[in-house]
């Protein structure tokens, strides 16, 4: 009784929060539309940006509240207690979809007004007869196009967040536990003067198994992670590793450890970059990265222009690209909520491409996603293959559309990305031709020298300092 009182009040204050921060959004938006538009369209547009803080400061406390809960005893039925937990966050799922649509539905209803209202807007009529807009209604019109792309924009972020409710209800209910495995590596780590304190086995579905251990040393003592990695080996019947970034050694301090199935493949890399004329600065940025047991990425991305701009403007994306890949967004979504983001800033269109290439080190796949990227180049043993965009860069277009490829790699391959810089020192009307050849000159496995090499070559093509800054980065499959 004295819980469900406790719970009846949290969600009032849910209540109040939320009501205290729609209204101070509201406030400041309409504070500010004063200064920049009409009155009455200042106070409708603060006053619907003020209800959307309120609804998704509500929805997000009740998830929260949720995820908070202490989890029901083991003797209990999982269907009884699964089954609506599994239900409210279909209903969180549907109610942002629902808010998605009610974005792009006032859009619609917005282009069509103002559609509608351009037949009362005063015109210039020059001598050619062409109808020409006054300055009030070109700005009014320019509001109007912002104002939608703002919504359009919107509405992708809540699609976005609705469909990370589902990936994330999916993963939580997919995952299962080996009890009858736990209880034999409770045994065996005892006999190595280890004390179990915990043993998690888990086998999502698609997935590899993944062990979590919580564990001590008796009597002062210290054990190899590696050792224990081996046993887990002999039991398993799997090649099992430490996670990586894990510690080397158990001692009389209770830690756990994730062990992982091994790897088929390693990753290795090299970067060489050229700065633009008398630039301080390149406008590229690039990022490799462990994102997950068995995936590494790659990504470029190269901002507009050169110099200290450009180099902020793939910055954020690319800061934004790591941060949305280490809370285990997909790529797909970590590209189109980048994008929504660059449309929403308010300093100015923001334009960046997206290059990524992400291998899974157990299958040997790539999978190649490019948003206005310039071509990317495979060597194989004694060929090279190519892998093209059409795309727009982000923060074009609200709606985003990358070209995405999938490639299956081998021992020794190499995969060659890089900026438009590079492919435009190239002639024209050769340049992949070109770069194949340049790419199969140097025969080398060592990825940092291809990547000089292919540098080197096409700065030569250039009798002056180079036009444009220019990235190379060379990732290699390499057999364990």
């Amino acid at each position: 009784m004295k819980r469900e009182e406790e719970q009846q009040k949290n969600g009032s204050w849910g209540w109040v929060y939320g009501i205290t921060a729609g209204a101070c959004v509201a406030a400041m938006q309409i504070g500010m539309g004063m200064f920049q538009m009409e009155q009455d369209y200042a106070v409708i547009l603060g006053a619907a940006q003020g209800l959307l803080v309120c609804s998704l400061t509500v929805i997000c406390g009740s998830i929260m509240e949720w995820l908070l809960k202490p989890l029901p005893a083991r003797d209990q039925e999982p269907a009884s207690v699964l089954g609506p937990a599994r239900a409210r966050l279909r209903e969180y799922e549907t109610a942002f979809r629902n808010l998605a649509q009610s974005f792009s539905g006032l859009s619609a209803k917005k282009a069509a007004e103002s559609g509608n209202g351009e037949q009362g807007e005063k015109h210039v009529r020059p001598e050619n007869g062409a109808a020409v807009l006054d300055a009030p209604a070109k700005l009014n019109l320019l509001w109007n196009t912002k104002l939608e792309e703002n919504r359009e924009a919107m509405a992708v972020q809540l699609n976005e967040m609705a469909q990370i409710m589902t990936d994330t209800v999916e993963h939580a209910w997919d995952t299962h536990s080996d009890e009858e495995m736990e209880a034999h590596l409770r045994k065996k780590l005892k006999s190595m003067g280890l004390s179990v304190y915990s043993v998690l086995v888990y086998c999502e579905e698609h997935r590899r198994q993944e062990v979590y251990l919580t564990m001590s040393t008796r009597r002062r003592r210290c054990v190899a992670v590696k050792d224990i990695a081996a046993t887990l080996t002999k039991l398993m019947k799997k090649s099992m590793m430490p996670a990586r970034d894990s510690r080397a050694f158990v001692g009389s301090e209770k830690v756990t450890v994730l062990f992982v199935e091994r790897t088929n493949f390693q990753v290795l890399y090299g970067v060489e970059k050229a700065v633009k004329g008398e630039e301080r600065i390149s406008g590229d940025n690039f990022s490799l990265r462990y994102c997950r047991e068995g995936q590494f990425i790659g990504a470029l991305s190269d901002g507009m222009g050169s110099g200290i701009k450009a180099y902020r403007e793939s910055e954020l994306v690319i800061d934004l690209l790591e941060q949305f890949l280490e809370a285990g967004f997909s790529k797909e979504t970590a590209v189109r909520m980048i994008n929504s983001a660059l449309i929403l800033r308010s300093e100015g269109q923001v334009f960046s491409t997206i290059d990524i290439a992400s291998l899974d080190l157990y299958t040997g796949v790539c999978e190649f996603l490019k948003v206005g990227a310039s071509t990317t180049f495979i060597r194989r043993e004694n060929w090279v293959e190519t892998i093209s965009s059409t795309s727009l860069p982000a923060g074009v277009f609200h709606r985003l559309e990358p070209d995405c490829t999938g490639k299956k790699l081998y021992d020794g391959d190499m995969v060659i990305m890089v900026t438009d810089g590079v492919m435009d020192a190239l002639p024209a009307a050769h340049q992949e031709s070109l770069m194949k050849d340049i790419i199969m000159e140097h025969d080398t496995g060592n990825p940092a020298e291809l990547a000089a090499y292919i540098l080197g070559r096409v700065r030569q093509y250039r009798e002056k300092e180079p036009s444009d800054d220019m990235t190379v980065l060379v990732m290699g499959l390499v057999k364990y």
